[in-house]
């Protein structure tokens, strides 16, 4: 039985003086990406079909930002960064190779 996803949810709650935080979620993109992160603490089944996860994790973890900042770079360093990028591509075809 799976949640449609206009109903799927994520929720974090934690309390002022916790160190920890429990994040329960519905929402399947997120439960693959936390799976990925974190050890599940509880699992909510409906008809023996995993549909909720709860994880508990670390409350300084959580993070709060005002916007997506975007690196401003100088055409010396836009090359720089390029040319670690084509030496870190190089060295994995190498390791593939």
């Amino acid at each position: 039985m799976s949640i449609p996803t206009s109903e799927q949810e994520t929720v974090v709650q934690y309390d002022r003086n916790g160190e920890t935080m429990t994040v329960y979620t519905t929402d399947s993109t997120q439960i693959t990406r936390l799976d990925k992160i974190y050890q599940r603490h509880k699992e909510h089944k409906q008809a023996g079909e995993v549909v909720a996860v709860e994880y508990v994790v670390d409350k300084k973890l959580l993070s709060y930002r005002s916007k997506r900042v975007k690196p401003v770079l100088s055409d010396e360093q836009r090359a720089a960064a390029r040319a670690r990028l084509q030496t870190m591509r190089e060295k994995r075809l190498q390791a593939n190779g």
